[in-house]
């Protein structure tokens, strides 16, 4: 059981990190753009 909630709370953390990558991208994407 344990080791089925620490799978899973690895895997949203996983797709959590690349969402927050992804804002992260997008964010310094305007902000280079803005920035010229």
């Amino acid at each position: 059981m344990s080791k089925e909630v620490l799978e899973i709370s690895v895997l949203v953390e996983e797709k959590f990190d690349m969402s927050f990558n992804l804002v992260e991208g997008v964010f310094g994407l305007i902000l280079k753009i803005f920035g010229k």
